[in-house]
């Protein structure tokens, strides 16, 4: 019996500390986080040549409440940074580290318009009575973007009306350029990508070959009506067919432009469909 009483007595003493214990609640202000941190890739390459600016939307999901009238969300841009680390060639802990900031750093005015600029802080705002938001981005179409991919890391700021939200989900980086990129549905060459069981490998090469073929656009637009009507799989046996009959021309191979390869390179690989 006394050890039951001392049982009861130690889970009373837990429960309590549980409830003194200093969680962070979020309920003490408003505040604003992005809800997909992930890259986010755009390009202009499928636009007419008259399209100078594209607009793309950053999700973002508030706390703590909603306001009958519209409040700014604040981005700023911010390095983005590799690091490398020099280790203790005995202990093997690290003794110095060093960060390289990545290439093709977006310039504002030039590759994005300024999140200063009035007319974007006018429609960067969570609208009354929501508590979401498509907070936009402009992109500017410079010709720098034929050659190069830029990338944009943003940042959320707080200001009057919104603190901050988890720290995990304030920033992410947007990557655009005017030429061929990978699509949402297959950002990566594994599973987690779900263009990647019906095309497997991206190449820019690939991409190419599956527009001259097909005709269309090829982006996550097209993936997601040929997904949800089902004709990816038909799809893939036409670009199959459509492989094997152009490796196979006589001409093509003369020329040697047979067999299609990843890139432009003649000692690439050669492309393939599952």
């Amino acid at each position: 019996m006394k050890n039951i009483i001392c049982l009861c007595a130690l889970a009373l003493m837990i429960t309590s500390g549980c409830k003194k214990a200093p969680y962070l609640t979020y309920s003490d202000i408003a505040r604003v986080q992005m809800s997909d941190t992930t890259t986010q890739t755009a390009t202009f390459v499928f636009e007419s040549k008259s399209l100078v600016q594209d607009t793309v939307y950053i999700d973002i999901n508030t706390i703590g409440g909603i306001t009958p009238y519209d409040r700014p969300v604040k981005l700023v841009q911010v390095p983005e940074v590799t690091w490398t680390y020099k280790r203790d060639p005995a202990t093997n802990l690290i003794i110095d580290s060093t960060a390289t900031e990545l290439p093709y750093k977006a310039l504002p005015g030039v590759h994005y318009v300024d999140f200063n600029d009035k007319a974007v802080q006018a429609i960067m705002v969570v609208k009354a009575n929501e508590a979401t938001a498509k907070i936009p981005v402009i992109l500017l179409r410079d010709a720098s973007l034929a050659a190069n991919t830029y990338r944009l890391r943003v940042q959320l700021v707080a200001n009057d009306q919104f603190g901050l939200g988890e720290k995990a989900a304030r920033e992410k980086t947007l990557t655009f350029s005017d030429h061929l990129e990978r699509f949402k549905s297959w950002q990566t060459d594994n599973g987690l990508s779900p263009a990647y069981s019906w095309f497997n490998k991206y190449s820019v090469g690939k991409h190419q070959f599956m527009i001259d073929v097909l005709k269309q656009n090829i982006d996550e637009a097209w993936y997601q009506a040929a997904n949800g009507n089902g004709s990816l799989r038909q799809f893939v046996i036409v670009l199959k067919e459509a492989l094997a009959a152009y490796n196979s021309d006589p001409a093509n191979i003369a020329s040697g432009k047979a067999p299609v390869r990843e890139n432009a390179s003649p000692t690439s690989p050669a492309i393939t469909f599952p």
